[in-house]
């Protein structure tokens, strides 16, 4: 979904459908708008809205026939749908519901009634973007690992002991090497991992979560 989302808005009646317009304006998001479900077919097609808010009883194609097109026959809209209706039972709400709809608006409906449904449907959206996104932890986590595999396992060893906070003649007492063994490790570590500088491989390590090196 756009920053500052698109709305389509399909609605015959001139009046509503100018005074719509101007309300979902006023509060700061674009949109465009359409007198037929067959120009907003192609209104989809061509703008990729995030939110189609569209009347149910519409000449020609009706609302219910609009979101059956675009739920089923155009895969570049992936937004939501809210449907406007002159009356709404629950076995309309539950039809529309069953097709894909995500919200009813009952005429008539109040601006806030309005701005809420398309505000809802936007945070909405934007969970599930934040759900499906790799995380910068995620993105760090997949490179330190890509970069642990070149490890071999006595390296690995000495790695987690570095990322546990414990000193060169530390490591070596616990694995029982000489200081020289364990100076000459933490040199190859920094060598295939690509870091310099005194303090990188402890900066490096310190960061890393014990099971990544441990799972490698």
């Amino acid at each position: 979904m756009r920053d500052n989302p698109l709305i389509l808005l399909i609605e015959d009646e001139k009046a509503l459908r100018e005074n719509i317009c101007e309300i979902i304006t006023h509060y700061g998001f674009q949109v465009i708008a359409s007198a037929s479900g067959e120009e907003g077919i192609r209104i989809v097609e061509q703008s990729k809205p995030d939110i189609i808010i569209c009347d149910i009883m519409l000449p020609g194609i009706d609302g219910h026939e609009v979101l059956t097109t675009v739920r089923e026959q155009l895969p570049v809209f992936t937004g939501a749908f809210i449907f406007l209706t002159a009356k709404s039972t629950r076995a309309d709400t539950r039809a529309g519901m069953d097709m894909g709809a995500d919200d009813y608006l009952t005429k008539p409906f109040t601006k806030e009634e309005l701005i809420n449904s398309i505000k809802a449907r936007i945070e909405k959206s934007a969970k599930i973007q934040a759900h499906n996104s790799p995380s910068l932890e995620d993105t760090l986590a997949f490179t330190e690992l890509e970069k642990i595999a070149l490890l071999t396992q006595a390296e690995r060893k000495v790695m987690r002991k570095i990322s546990e906070g414990f000193t060169t003649p530390q490591i070596a007492q616990k694995l029982f090497l000489s200081q020289k063994t364990i100076e000459n490790h933490r040199t190859n570590i920094s060598r295939k991992l690509n870091l310099s500088g005194p303090n990188s491989l402890i900066n490096f390590a310190l960061r890393l979560k014990p099971s990544l090196i441990d799972n490698r």
